[in-house]
């Protein structure tokens, strides 16, 4: 029985081999990325719509604990969330959330109808007010009625 030995010249793999690995791997690649950006934009307005939904808890539990009504102001040129003392409009502001493009949640849009909505201490609210946020074509909406109840829809 003879024995073989590798051929010294033919050790692992030619130049062409590792370079025709490598475009088919960056072409799958560049597929999967762009399959993936209508799901992590629907997940950017899903995780926005519900940090809209937290704020209006918080701001429902500030009017319970300062026993005083609070307003939610929604600027939407700046796409902007305020929660303010309603008696005091230059007064005391306790929160202000940025959701806009400069922001992590990097929405194109952020409206709620009415603009402004205040809260009392009971729990519920002056008028049933539709907050909406967006990206692209991704959108949710956020809605508080005038019985204090909080519901995220599409």
């Amino acid at each position: 029985m003879k024995l073989t030995t590798p051929s010294p010249h033919r050790r692992g793999y030619s130049f062409i081999e590792m370079l025709t690995v490598i475009v088919v791997f960056g072409i799958m690649l560049a597929m999967a990325v762009l399959g993936m950006a209508p799901a992590l934009q629907q997940a950017k307005v899903r995780n926005a719509a519900s940090v809209v939904a937290g704020d209006i808890q918080y701001a429902q539990f500030l009017a319970v604990r300062h026993r005083r009504p609070i307003a939610i102001v929604v600027n939407s040129s700046t796409q902007q969330i305020l929660i303010r003392d309603r008696d005091n409009p230059p007064g005391t502001i306790y929160r202000s959330r940025a959701l806009g493009p400069s922001t992590d949640f990097a929405l194109d849009s952020l409206t709620a109808t009415p603009s402004t909505v205040e809260v009392y201490p009971n729990g519920v609210a002056r008028q049933t007010t539709t907050f909406a946020v967006g990206l692209d074509q991704q959108n949710r909406r956020v809605i508080l009625s005038r019985a204090g109840q909080i519901r995220i829809l599409k």
